[in-house]
């Protein structure tokens, strides 16, 4: 994308905030010495979104590889090269962070059977929208998902 990029992270040690400030903090100050520039290299700052991932992963994993796609930037996924979907193919090596086969073991235990389930996955949600179901701008799930990650936020729930 031109000014933001999806991210999903799964934040074991609740260490987002600080995973972020590095990340953007990093990438920003080596393309700015690069182009030789200086600020901000995206527009605002990150957000973060708790997703219940028995309902809402595999949604969020077809909405970020499609991004491209609803933006008019490409026709489809294969043509966008700054994504996981080349390397959730096998058509690229994966970067040592990224890690494939947790979400593809959710379409099958054969991994070239997962990849052609994960490719019609991906290519029937052209159109449908996963931020329809956001609730309080931070939580993707049901009703008992957001009240019990409000609970442990120390938040009131719904």
């Amino acid at each position: 994308m031109s000014n933001h990029y999806h991210l999903l992270v799964e934040t074991p040690d609740a260490n987002l905030s600080k995973g972020m400030r590095q990340l953007n903090g990093v990438f920003t100050q080596s393309m700015n010495r690069k182009h030789h520039r200086v600020g901000h290299l995206f527009q605002g700052r990150y957000k973060a979104i708790l997703v219940d991932k028995e309902t809402y992963l595999l949604e969020l994993c077809r909405y970020i590889v499609l991004n491209p796609v609803r933006a008019k930037m490409v026709d489809s996924p294969d043509e966008w090269l700054w994504s996981s979907w080349h390397c959730m193919l096998g058509n690229i090596d994966l970067p040592d962070w990224l890690s494939t086969d947790a979400l593809l073991r959710l379409f099958a235990a054969n991994r070239s059977e997962a990849i052609q389930f994960y490719i019609a996955f991906v290519k029937n949600g052209v159109g449908k929208r996963v931020w329809d179901e956001l609730q309080h701008q931070i939580f993707l799930g049901d009703d008992a998902f957001c009240r019990q990650a409000s609970g442990n936020a120390g938040g009131s729930g719904r």
